[in-house]
């Protein structure tokens, strides 16, 4: 317990130190703070701003003499840096007012009481618009019954923020995504909103530690990456690549959806759901799955059957780093532990052979394939 709580301690001490900083509300504590270094050398005198919503004033009066100039010099430099800093504060809160923020939410697990919205307004800021994605009515025992009826929630929730998006000056509009969904659904909105840029902001629930939303921002990256624990290193056209991020994939259970097929798996040494904060570990482990993905193009591969057990919003940065017209064709599967096969349908992504998104059962294909 005493352990977790120190950890707690050190992730809000690290986040204190890489936060964004207020130029502003700086320049005006440091000057404040020389301002009054100043005056402790006698100086006196009399300087005065205002505007309509601001008024500072200070009292000046020298004898003269250098020690006296040196206070002079530091009492106006102080006033400087105040003046710099009221305006660049009326110049952010002007900033914030004409920035809009599309939030893309996605509810596909169980409730939060925490809403992301107001996460958003707390580190963002400016004027929050959500984009709502719920799934969680067409969930029963923790599955889902009617993925075809999901996937047209998904397309269409992208769909609402790229209409969003049209005409407006994307200068003043801020991306924001985040969710708790199922991984198809996950990596395929990665994949989808790569088309929108690269400015995304991505939150995730830190359910371990705070027990509430956090951004994914620059950090202290711990350098742990993904292992191979099997490899492939012949030539398919077909086969299977899984990724062991927070938990381990079901390899018996990929076995028996998928009989015959090659599997390449990448594994965290540290399986953990509560290391992955940083947009520098985060990008790593892109840049691992990218690698990957390619290795195995340069092999024959035509279609990658995909298995992520990862956090959400690694899931979603993963789908973003697809490349759906230089990489072969794939599917993301869904896992459900109780169903046999274990992965029972997946996402075929959009391709260079497939223009939209479609659910895919590999069981039925096989099936098909035999009695053919």
């Amino acid at each position: 317990m005493l352990k977790e709580e120190l950890l707690n301690w050190g992730r809000k001490l690290v986040d204190w130190f890489v936060r964004p900083k207020n130029l502003g509300l700086t320049l005006v504590r440091n000057g404040a703070v020389v301002i009054g270094l100043s005056l402790a050398g006698g100086v006196v005198g009399q300087v005065m701003f205002k505007n309509e919503s601001t008024q500072l004033q200070a009292n000046v009066d020298t004898t003269g003499g250098p020690a006296t100039w040196i206070s002079v010099i530091a009492f106006a430099l102080g006033v400087l840096m105040i003046l710099a800093g009221i305006y660049l504060n009326l110049q952010d809160r002007k900033q914030l007012a004409r920035q809009r923020v599309l939030i893309l939410e996605q509810k596909g697990l169980f409730k939060i009481d925490s809403p992301l919205d107001t996460a958003v307004k707390n580190t963002v800021g400016g004027n929050v618009d959500t984009i709502l994605v719920d799934i969680r009515e067409g969930i029963t025992e923790g599955r889902i019954t009617n993925p075809e009826v999901a996937l047209k929630k998904v397309v269409d929730g992208r769909g609402d923020l790229v209409r969003r998006l049209d005409g407006q000056n994307k200068n003043d509009i801020e991306i924001v995504y985040g969710g708790l969904m199922a991984v198809p659904f996950t990596f395929l909105t990665g994949c989808l909103l790569d088309d929108e840029g690269g400015g995304i902001k991505v939150f995730d629930w830190d359910r371990l530690g705070t027990g509430q939303w956090r951004l994914i921002q620059s950090g202290i990256d711990d350098n742990r990456r993904m292992q191979i624990a099997s490899a492939f290193t012949g030539r398919a056209e077909e086969l299977v690549l899984a990724l062991s991020i927070s938990y381990p994939v079901d390899e018996a259970g990929i076995a028996s959806t998928f009989p015959g097929l090659p599997v390449m798996h990448m594994k965290m040494d540290d399986l953990s759901s509560n290391a992955h904060w940083t947009t520098e570990k985060q990008g790593a482990l892109a840049e691992q799955f990218l690698q990957a993905l390619k290795g195995l193009s340069s092999q024959g591969a035509k279609t990658i059957h995909l298995i992520i057990a990862a956090p959400n919003s690694v899931v979603f940065n993963l789908g973003r780093i697809y490349d759906r017209r230089l990489l072969p064709s794939a599917v993301i599967y869904q896992y459900e532990r109780s169903s046999s096969p274990a992965y029972p349908w997946g996402v075929a992504l959009p391709s260079h052979s497939q223009d939209e998104p479609s659910i895919y059962r590999y069981e039925t294909k096989r099936v098909a394939k035999s009695l053919s």
